[in-house]
């Protein structure tokens, strides 16, 4: 079984309906099929809860689809990764000036880097960051 790591925006594409992506879809109904593994550093689950909100707040999704998602996301298996050790919060914040990155943005990348496996976003920024380190 090989391991990605998935940020928010990529994972958003799960569960919003005009975020559409095949990509995403397949990586998606790999991980329901068992041939892949996701993992998302600890703040994910944060992120997807501040997603689904910020899409209801906005009308894109009524409150009754963001607790169907919540409770969707909630059942997708992930491996969370903690960064709480100094030497990791210290790559982060390395890779985060390097590549002009949020600190959010970084712990993916780290993640990624760390566990030497690509790195699946819908932020240019970051697919870019990840190009460039070889986890594309």
């Amino acid at each position: 079984m090989t391991t990605i790591v998935v940020d928010a925006s990529f994972a958003g594409a799960w569960i919003l309906p005009d975020e559409h992506s095949g990509e995403s879809e397949t990586v998606l109904q790999a991980v329901l099929d068992g041939k892949e593994n996701i993992a998302v550093p600890d703040l994910w689950a944060y992120e997807m809860l501040n997603l689904l909100l910020s899409a209801c707040r906005r009308g894109r999704i009524d409150i009754d689809r963001m607790e169907q998602a919540v409770n969707l996301v909630q059942r997708i298996p992930v491996s969370y990764y903690d960064h709480q050790a100094p030497l990791l919060a210290n790559r982060v914040i390395r890779l985060a000036v390097r590549f002009s990155l949020s600190v959010y943005d970084a712990a993916y990348l780290e993640l990624a880097d760390r566990l030497q496996c690509p790195l699946r976003s819908l932020d240019k920024n970051l697919t870019a960051a990840a190009s460039s380190l070889g986890l594309a």
